[in-house]
């Protein structure tokens, strides 16, 4: 399954985040939220977040790759959705994504992502087209 669409949303004020009804089924067990590389946060299915973490934990055991393994770990967080659909988000991931109250959450193949509209926004501008990236998409 791939996580697709881009849907607007808002933090309550427990810090809650309702995630999208068509995402909730690919959920359901719980799923690991974990910073990513551009300022936003990830979402991962558990069988998804488990391929990945199995890439991590493949890389060698030199010390730069144990401390690039040791941040990827620390900053990433296990969750359940209530019966609400609903699941809090620590202080530590906020912070990191610079999340306030509005944010977009967005489908990205195989995790969705969590950005803050205004973010989200700046970010589309820095967006190249397949021509541009040398790549072709077949239609």
């Amino acid at each position: 399954m791939d996580f697709l669409g881009t849907y607007n949303h808002s933090l309550d004020a427990k810090n809650r985040l309702f995630i999208p009804a068509k995402y909730r089924d690919f959920l359901e067990g719980g799923f690991v939220i974990c910073k990513a590389p551009d300022k936003c946060l990830y979402i991962y299915s558990q069988a998804e977040w488990e391929k990945v973490a199995e890439q991590v934990k493949s890389l060698p055991g030199s010390e730069q790759y144990r401390r690039y393994k040791r941040d990827f770990f620390k900053n990433a967080d296990m969750a359940e959705l209530d019966k609400q659909g609903r699941f809090t988000v620590k202080a530590e991931l906020i912070e990191y994504a610079g999340l306030s109250k509005d944010v977009v959450i967005l489908g990205s193949g195989n995790k969705f992502e969590i950005w803050d509209t205004e973010e989200y926004e700046d970010d589309c501008y820095n967006v190249r087209g397949a021509d541009e990236l040398d790549i072709e998409v077949i239609f």
